[in-house]
């Protein structure tokens, strides 16, 4: 039931609200024009003095409704016309203070509110002084530098007494109060609070319900629960009267924090809800306040797109006529020309694709002559190499043969024959045992395969002797196991028995051809 009248209230809320922020938005849409056409006026007759003071007006006026950025900008075009250091240059200075506090971009608050200070005291301008110091003390205490705080606070006191400003002294004496309340000296803070509370008569209502909640608060935190409630239910009456909605929900906070201390539960959770509500509100308007804001913001500046096109749309009919023969002349040239271009460029285009493509043929062919020289080049020289290899072992066994017929001679004859008998077969042995036909043979070998040795290496499971990587390049040339054998000068079993040790070191499985294997090689 709770949540279903809450509901209604939220609703009904909205709509009141809704009607009052349309008279409202009409008002300060108002407000808005007049002020843009005055600073118009301004920049026209080119019055710097009236072009600065009404960009102060203009930055006020968004301040006011809570547009940061606008009034930021329009206190920053004051600043940009370089007048004279002021009043209202610190004026200027302190209200970008303010804004930048309320973002908490204390650094930049602190900046304006210094130079605010240090202009105010150049010029002997009290006012200006007291507030730059108020400011910086508030930047203090949000950076949780207390004492430092307290000195600026109590300096801006002294001025703001000085010149008999009761808003001003109430303000001050509201700021030293939190600070003590901050240190949790909350009868130092009381005290300042009610000093406030004095000087607060002719204020602001928000400054008064503020202060009112402030020493609400402070008798809570020290106990005294009837005084807490007294002062906090007039802050609820204050912030009701001054529809003022979040003094409204700080007070219904405190009154539910106070009965929740003194063990009413059941007040506190009544002020809780009526809080949760009030909170609602709170954000409803707040939302409104800004939809409203920017609303206005909207509806001017799209006023002054409209106003600024209807002062161009004459010029535009004056001229449209011309623009329209001009641009349809441009295009029917630029189709003219874009037409020549074109069938100029497709010719050419055609031209040139010709030509890349007899380019392009003649490099084929070139290649395919190049390639059919190589191939006839390589079988000759794989023809050369075997015919070499069938040489060697035909000379090998022709030289053996001799080697043989003279050794069983050599023991037929006379001592001196059977003597030039050994030396010329020692002479042929020794010309079998000639390894400068292996290296040339090894040498053509390697020109028609020349990564066929470095590869071998590589796969092997253990070192190659010269004898079999001979027996390798044997392999690879196709040679039969007889013909090996008469190259080598070997046995066919010896060749056998040769080929099966060479198997061990390379990774063949058992049904692989050891031949197949090597003529398959793959060769980076």
């Amino acid at each position: 039931m709770f949540i279903i009248n809450h509901i209604k209230i939220s609703f009904l809320f909205v709509f009141v609200y809704s009607l009052n922020a349309q008279e409202i938005n009409t008002t300060k849409e108002a407000e808005l024009f007049s002020l843009k056409a005055e600073l118009k006026n301004a920049i026209t007759e080119n019055d710097s003095i009236n072009i600065g003071l009404t960009n102060i007006k203009l930055a006020d006026f968004f301040n006011s409704i809570s547009l940061f950025k606008e009034a930021t900008h329009y206190y920053q075009e004051y600043l940009g016309l370089h007048l004279p250091k002021d009043s209202s240059f610190i004026k200027v200075q302190n209200q970008l203070a303010l804004i930048n506090l309320e973002l908490k971009q204390y650094s930049l608050a602190e900046q304006h509110a210094s130079l605010a200070l240090s202009t105010s005291e150049h010029i002997n301008y009290k006012k200006g002084e007291a507030t730059s110091n108020a400011l910086l003390g508030s930047v203090s205490e949000k950076l949780s530098n207390y004492y430092e705080a307290l000195k600026f606070q109590e300096k801006s006191l002294s001025l703001f007494s000085l010149l008999k400003d009761s808003t001003g002294i109430a303000i001050t004496n509201e700021n030293i109060g939190s600070i003590y309340e901050d240190l949790k000296q909350y009868q130092k803070a009381l005290n300042y609070f009610n000093i406030a509370n004095r000087y607060a008569k002719n204020s602001p209502w928000d400054l008064k319900i503020n202060i009112l909640n402030n020493i609400g608060d402070i008798n809570r935190k020290t106990k005294k629960y009837n005084d807490a409630i007294r002062f906090t239910e007039q802050a609820l009456e204050s912030a009701k009267s001054a529809n003022n909605q979040s003094q409204l929900v700080s007070a219904l906070k405190d009154l539910s924090r106070t009965y929740a201390d003194m063990g009413n539960f059941e007040e506190a959770y009544k002020y809780l809800n009526n809080q949760y509500i009030a909170n609602e509100e709170e954000l409803i308007q707040n939302n409104n306040e800004i939809v409203s804001a920017l609303q206005i913001l909207h509806d001017v500046k799209e006023n002054e797109n409209k106003v600024q096109l209807l002062n161009k749309q004459n010029e535009i009919n004056k001229v449209q006529q011309s623009i329209i023969l001009i641009t349809t002349s441009t295009i029917l040239l630029a189709l003219l020309a874009a037409f020549l271009y074109w069938k100029k460029r497709r010719k050419h285009d055609k031209r040139i694709l010709e030509y890349k493509q007899q380019l392009l043929q003649a490099d084929l062919d070139k290649k395919a002559a190049k390639e059919i020289a190589l191939n006839r080049e390589i079988d000759i020289k794989v023809s050369s190499l075997t015919n070499y290899s069938l040489h060697i072992a035909h000379k090998n066994k022709m030289l053996s043969d001799i080697s043989k017929t003279l050794s069983k001679l050599k023991n037929r004859n006379s001592e001196l024959v059977s003597k030039k008998l050994k030396d010329i077969v020692k002479d042929i042995e020794a010309d079998l045992e000639n390894n400068n036909e292996w290296t040339e043979l090894m040498s053509y070998f390697g020109q028609i395969h020349p990564n066929f040795f470095s590869t071998l290496k590589q796969i092997v499971n253990d070192k190659l002797s010269s004898s079999e990587m001979r027996l390798c390049m044997l392999l690879r040339l196709n040679l039969s196991s007889k013909e090996i054998a008469d190259i080598l000068h070997i046995t066919p079993d010896s060749v056998r028995i040769a080929r099966y040790r060479l198997r061990k070191k390379l990774p063949l499985e058992s049904k692989d051809d050891l031949q197949d294997y090597l003529l398959n090689l793959q060769l980076d």
